[in-house]
């Protein structure tokens, strides 16, 4: 790869990436691990023809570190941090930073792969013929569509949400009320929020798709059944919060305790935090499992009801 001409044609992504970077550096919004599987990420992204994909990336960072921002205050004393002090906003590790995009980082590389494959044997050139999947090839990138609405409605949902006045209800046992900050715990306004996230994800693929590489124009259907796929997202992630993933309380405040980074929170036996809920994920799996449902589903769909990114 010549390095020199790809900075070249790739001078607004990488504006980008060092104007979040150094933001993220001002700010102290990503540990160095974070920063470092930021980068990595971008890169990955970078390295497809259509820019589409990079763009969601970075506008999902961007638009959740803004909804991060909204009520800063208030969410600070809404739940309490495993170190200590208030809860709320705290540095992305790597992890969390994987569990939001490793998935479309897979899909996108599979894609790029498929792209540069050829079926063709050539007498004349030295080619090998490379795997040959079109139908699979058109389905990847509804795939990374669905997978950057989904953590941007579920990042939406939980940021916003956890500020709406109604108190959140357990997704499994919707008559049963519960701490703000639950693993599983939605409000409606929530769910609104998320739907708006999506939409915005969504909005973003239609613009870069048709004003970029590959220049197409995304079917209508298509767009809807990726907003809904979106919010959908949300629901699951919730689902598997309530299912597979343990909710922290302290016993004298009730209120919900949060470990840094996305880590399991530490209880001692007889100790003054209560357990709830089956520990098999962290929050940074749930999202990473989340994420890739949600792919997959919107590829399933898509591929049982014919649709794909254009009409064309």
């Amino acid at each position: 790869m010549d390095v020199a001409a790809f900075a070249k044609d790739h001078v607004p992504q990488i504006t980008a990436v060092v104007a979040l970077v150094s933001y993220g550096i001002a700010r102290n919004k990503f540990t160095p691990g974070g920063l470092v599987a930021g980068v990595l990420v971008s890169i990955i992204h970078m390295l497809h023809p259509w820019p589409v994909f990079f763009w969601l990336l970075t506008v999902f960072v961007f638009l959740g570190t803004l909804v991060t921002k909204v009520g800063h205050a208030a969410k600070s004393h809404l739940t309490q941090s495993s170190t200590g002090g208030s809860g709320g906003e705290a540095s992305r590790s790597a992890a969390q930073v994987f569990a939001n995009s490793g998935f479309a980082c897979i899909l996108v590389g599979l894609h790029l792969y498929l792209l540069a494959s050829t079926p063709f044997i050539s007498s004349n050139l030295p080619i090998a013929p490379g795997p040959h999947a079109p139908r699979l090839q058109k389905l990847l990138p509804i795939g990374i569509i669905a997978q950057y609405a989904a953590v941007a409605a579920d990042t939406f949902s939980s940021e916003l949400g956890i500020l709406a006045q109604s108190e959140p209800f357990l997704i499994t046992a919707p008559w049963k009320r519960v701490p703000k900050g639950t693993n599983g715990g939605v409000t409606v306004e929530g769910l609104i929020y998320g739907g708006l996230g999506s939409l915005l994800l969504t909005l973003v693929a239609i613009l870069y798709l048709y004003g970029y590489a590959p220049g197409i124009a995304m079917n209508e259907k298509t767009a809807g059944m990726l907003v809904f796929i979106g919010l959908m997202g949300s629901v699951i992630d919730s689902l598997l919060g309530a299912l597979v993933q343990a909710t922290v309380t302290d016993r004298k405040s009730g209120k919900v305790v949060e470990g840094p980074g996305g880590q399991r929170v530490k209880v001692a036996e007889g100790g003054g935090r209560l357990q709830i809920g089956s520990d098999l994920l962290t929050n940074n799996g749930v999202n990473f499992v989340m994420a890739a449902l949600t792919s997959m589903l919107a590829m399933g769909v898509a591929h049982v009801l014919g649709f794909e990114l254009s009409s064309r």
